[in-house]
């Protein structure tokens, strides 16, 4: 597989594109085959050296911090994930974005919000985190406190206002003149244009101060912060001695990778709540002109990388599966009463990759009461419905849910089990093989 990589540290020139191998999961990792990366500043500081996490002993070093993709394998200790599952990851800096697969820990990792797109996506984790842990984990922001964010039109800025808002704060932002009605979109209740006013001077006091800007802004900031305030940053360490006779907290923060967080996240985003703005778009190969850009240039919002081109899943007809469904059940039998239009989807479960022990069925094996799945191609889809076997003197019983996909239909059959070492059985129909993925299969 390609990743971009760096030998030694220094310019852009120093990245390169190697072929390496495709990464194992441990226990408790995953696999992401990679859609897109985000490129974020913290990228160039440890292409340059600057970042001590990163040294000489790390050489060669996959460079990026935050992905999205689809899981392409998980370790034998991973419930949480599917193979297929859309998702994003903020990665620990053992591990590199820049590249097509990536392995990640489980706990890293959150299902991708269903909008926008793996572009989108992949622009949120490090900044989307990075904002979240410096506003609540350190700055403690609760509903109707107020807060000023410097830099609100950045990468974590414009998440920021996002994520303060949608909490029920008050906010100010200092930006650019060319970005006031960019932020004032976003929701910010108060734009300064930094360079031609002075926010100390226009702005009442505040509980948070949220700097990503530092230096003599930083130093500033110490006048707006309310008593028992705070001033949080995410560059340098603030005059804690300043602070301290001031009555208020200081400090800076780095930001942590945290797969719960980043699902709240992907909620808000769901939800309409925040949008994800991305700012440019290049390629893998392209990656050392892309972190130039994000230095050199003012940048509204992100700059993202598309790794892999992520293949469009195949429509399905609903209204095929709906008509398909209504033959199965007429044909084999559809106790009366019964709603057929119960779907269910894998998407909606959290089925266990790993499952316990099935039988396969042939007429005649299964005792009454028996619970059977079974499984047929419906287009170039597999699909499966779950029935009961009855006496002979009745009908099967046929549960509620046709054209549902094997993860659903697992979940189904479990959810009506009385015994939990009663035996599953599953019917193989229509040149349908067993698929290793779903478990072992007596």
């Amino acid at each position: 597989m390609q990743a971009v990589r760096i030998h030694r540290f220094g310019g852009p020139e120093v990245m390169a594109i190697d072929e390496i191998d495709q990464p194992t999961p441990a226990a408790n990792e995953v696999v992401i085959k990679v859609f897109a990366a985000s490129v974020n500043p913290v990228d160039a500081k440890m292409r340059e050296g600057k970042y001590p996490v990163v040294t000489e002993k790390d050489l060669p070093y996959v460079l990026g911090r935050d992905v999205s993709g689809e899981i392409a394998a998980v370790g034998s200790g991973v419930a949480s994930f599917l193979i297929g599952d859309k998702v994003f990851a903020f990665l620990s800096p053992e591990h590199g974005g820049y590249e097509e697969f990536v392995v990640a820990s489980a706990e890293e990792v959150a299902l991708q919000p269903q909008a926008p797109d793996a572009i989108g996506s992949a622009a949120v984790p490090l900044a989307g985190i990075t904002a979240w842990q410096g506003l609540f984990d350190h700055g403690g922001l609760l509903a109707g406190q107020r807060v000023l964010i410097h830099g609100g039109a950045g990468g974590v800025g414009h998440f920021a206002i996002q994520f303060a808002k949608a909490k029920g704060a008050w906010v100010a932002t200092t930006v650019s003149s060319s970005d006031k009605d960019f932020v004032t979109d976003l929701g910010a209740d108060q734009v300064i244009d930094y360079k031609a006013e002075k926010f100390e001077d226009v702005v009442e006091p505040v509980d948070l101060v949220f700097d990503l800007i530092g230096g003599e802004t930083q130093e500033r900031s110490f006048s707006v912060v309310k008593p028992k305030g705070a001033l949080i940053s995410t560059l340098q360490e603030p005059d804690k001695a300043k602070a301290k006779k001031q009555g208020i907290r200081a400090a800076r923060y780095t930001a942590q990778p945290n797969g719960a967080q980043l699902q709240e996240i992907a909620q808000l985003i769901y939800q309409g709540e925040v949008q994800v703005v991305v700012a440019s778009t290049f390629g893998l190969g392209q990656a050392a002109e892309a972190q130039s850009v994000l230095q050199e240039k003012h940048i509204r919002g992100k700059v993202v990388l598309q790794v892999v081109s992520e293949q469009p899943k195949p429509l399905i007809d609903e209204e095929a599966r709906r008509l398909r469904a209504y033959l199965i059940w007429e044909a084999e039998g559809r106790p009366e009463g019964q709603d057929l239009t119960h779907w269910y989807r894998a998407g909606d479960t959290d089925a266990a990759a790993e499952r316990g022990d099935y039988r396969q069925y042939f007429p005649g094996i299964a005792p009454a009461g028996s619970l059977v799945i079974k499984f047929y191609h419906s287009g170039d889809q597999i699909r499966g419905y779950v029935r009961k076997i009855a006496d002979t003197d009745a009908d099967d019983t046929i549960f509620p849910g046709e054209e549902m996909e094997p993860a659903a239909a697992f979940k189904l059959a479990a959810s009506h089990r009385a015994d939990s070492n009663e035996p599953i059985f599953v019917e193989l129909v229509e040149g349908v093989e067993w698929n290793p993925k779903w478990g072992r299969l007596a």
